[in-house]
């Protein structure tokens, strides 16, 4: 494929479409992705990974009838074959009489979003540098314990192109790294945890997120703690997992279709306190940014919830057509499984308060704080119930000052609930991510009101 390029992405992209039979219409999206992964465990590096693949996506519109067929072989033969399949699929799909079609143009340009072009060189000794730096920042604070981690880095670039003469392209580039350190060796093992993501790798130092884990990590044996209803801290990285949830059991298009979404007839209506202000803005630094979305659509800045209230779910082509609606910039790939799934929000804000991390304590009084989530999962999507963990972090607060660890507790709660409970915000943030930064949520820690453990660990 020679050298690649966003100009040579898009005259793929181009190329592919513009060889259909006539009648047809279709888009494709071209996607370039090369991602380091530098994995480091029992306080070694080890697991060096470099991906890097191309992939092509064609999806086929014929009489209202979708297709979609995905390809790595960029060869001749090989695009030829993905437009057999497409079509092939398209021929046996449902009919959709209210897709809209595919969009023009219409004269916006994406424009440029923050880019780091050190960040997307993928350079495995600088890698293997920040590993370290975690590794070696980790044990100062807590010599002879247990560190790993992963430091995640790369670039994707993304060209999309229809038969509405629609052709776009971005770049995007992205570092995400996260630290445990622990002593699994003690009689009641302990453990402390940090992570980040950021679009340019000098503004997420991987040493601070190995101090951090290890001054989060208890000194003492953690007590345990009776299952009840408590007042919490939830510090970023739980706060921004229960936001993630948010997203997509609230915020999702196809879910307001299908009528399973937990906001569907609460649009409009207060969900939390005016002071919570969510976001979803792939174009701020505060994100891991993107210019458009998987269809071509220029991304812009969607409010979710505007001083407490509600607002309308994010859509594709396909849900705009069924709900009536504009495309917001929001689809995913439309191949399986994302495809189901429809639009969510990938780039959410929370707004901050003004409160430092002491005052956030002080404000619980009598609680825990919750450093993050494990393993949480969806229990009732129309209520937005989902069930958990804590883990690598969980303490109780006493008069308002931090006071012994626990053993971990599971929690069954409503994100909405944790929202209309939300009393106090944090006013330093961090943006959280997936190993790939495909979705992220920038949060600060938050006290609530109310949240129900339902039992407790014997760790």
């Amino acid at each position: 494929m020679g050298p690649v390029t966003l100009p040579r992405l898009e005259r793929l992209a181009t190329g592919v479409v513009d060889g259909l039979p006539s009648g047809l219409t279709a888009d494709a999206r071209v996607t370039y992705s090369r991602f380091g992964t530098m994995r480091f465990a029992n306080s070694w590096i080890h697991q060096p990974m470099l991906e890097e693949r191309t992939v092509v996506s064609l999806r086929v519109c014929d009489d209202r009838r979708l297709g979609t067929a995905t390809s790595d072989d960029l060869t001749p033969s090989g695009l030829r074959a993905l437009v057999r399949t497409a079509i092939g699929l398209a021929h046996v799909a449902p009919r959709d009489a209210k897709f809209p079609g595919f969009a023009g143009p219409n004269g916006e340009r994406p424009g440029a979003t923050p880019f780091s072009t050190a960040t997307a060189r993928i350079d495995p000794e600088g890698q293997g540098r920040a590993a370290r730096r975690a590794i070696e920042t980790a044990l100062d604070e807590a010599p002879g314990a247990r560190v790993s981690g992963v430091v995640n880095q790369g670039l994707e670039m993304l060209a999309v192109a229809n038969t509405s003469d629609l052709v776009r392209s971005m770049r995007r580039s992205m570092l995400q790294s996260s630290v445990l350190v622990e002593r699994p060796e003690s009689e009641s093992p302990v453990s402390g945890w940090s992570e980040g993501a950021h679009w340019d790798h000098r503004s997420m130092d991987a040493g601070r997120l190995g101090r951090e884990a290890a001054e989060r990590m208890p000194t003492e044996p953690p007590q345990a703690a009776r299952p009840g209803t408590y007042r919490v801290l939830l510090a970023g990285p739980a706060l921004s997992e229960a936001i993630a949830f948010l997203g997509f059991l609230g915020f999702a298009g196809k879910a307001d279709e299908d009528g399973w979404s937990c906001l569907v007839h609460r649009r409009g209506r207060t969900i939390a306190p005016p002071s919570v202000n969510l976001i979803d803005d792939a174009r701020s630094p505060l994100t891991l940014p993107a210019a458009i979305d998987y269809e071509g659509m220029v991304k812009r800045a969607t409010p979710l919830i505007y001083r407490g209230r509600a607002k309308p779910a994010v859509v594709d082509l396909v849900t705009s057509g069924h709900l009536q609606s504009r495309p917001t910039g929001h689809a995913p790939p439309p191949e399986t499984p994302y495809g189901e799934v429809g639009a969510t929000p990938t780039q959410m804000i929370l707004g901050p308060g003004p409160a430092s991390f002491d005052d956030l304590v002080r404000a619980v009084g009598d609680g825990i704080l919750v450093t993050r989530f494990h393993y949480v999962r969806v229990v009732h999507p129309g209520r937005a119930v989902i069930t958990g963990m804590t883990r690598d972090g969980t303490y109780r607060i006493t008069g308002g000052r931090l006071a012994a660890p626990l053993k971990n507790l599971r929690f069954t709660e409503s994100v909405l609930r944790i929202l209309r409970g939300i009393e106090m915000l944090g006013r330093d943030r961090r943006c959280y991510a997936d190993e790939r930064g495909y979705t992220c949520v920038n949060s600060p820690a938050a006290v609530v009101g109310k949240f129900a453990f339902t039992s407790a660990t014997l760790f």
